[in-house]
């Protein structure tokens, strides 16, 4: 990539290669379920899902949330990340302000549509360096959610795109 600096003419930059996954995810719940509860409840993903080991709350609001999570990814020490949620009327979404390892940024955002019914909505966004990536590493990943999110509802997921 080359840029113009002003006095010094066109240089080449060296600049990180970064690749984005995205992840759309469609699934039906239950009558009566509501999936946005669900994804906000911290006690629920510790109940519900083995591979969270530890949630140390900084605050807990109705329509803010900031907490770090140990999760167990599978690497020999389990992962450490600080998230940040905001919980609007039909939406939820995520920030991970420390991403787990190897992962640039990690961003999702949850959310139900009235005329659609009993479903729940989930894009999530890796960024990686791109040398990081491998269709091994993606498929482990998006594996990871997939499973996450069926623990979290008692439901199979149908993914989009």
């Amino acid at each position: 990539m080359q840029h113009l600096k002003p006095g010094h003419g066109m240089e080449t930059v060296a600049q990180m290669d970064e690749l984005c996954l995205n992840l759309l995810t469609r699934v039906r719940v239950s009558a009566g379920l509501d999936p946005l509860e669900r994804i906000w409840s911290l006690e629920h993903w510790l109940a519900s899902l083995d591979r969270v080991k530890a949630v140390t709350c900084h605050a807990d609001l109705p329509d803010y949330q900031s907490f770090c999570l140990v999760f167990d990814a599978g690497r020999s020490t389990p992962d450490r990340v600080e998230v940040e949620r905001f919980r609007r009327d039909k939406e939820i979404e995520v920030v991970h302000r420390v991403p787990p390892p190897g992962i640039q940024a990690l961003s999702a955002l949850w959310w139900t549509e009235e005329d659609q019914g009993n479903v729940l909505f989930a894009k999530r966004k890796i960024l990686l360096d791109e040398k990081a990536y491998s269709p091994a590493v993606a498929c482990k990943m998006f594996g990871m959610l997939r499973e996450n999110l069926e623990k979290l509802l008692g439901k199979d997921v149908c993914v989009l795109s």
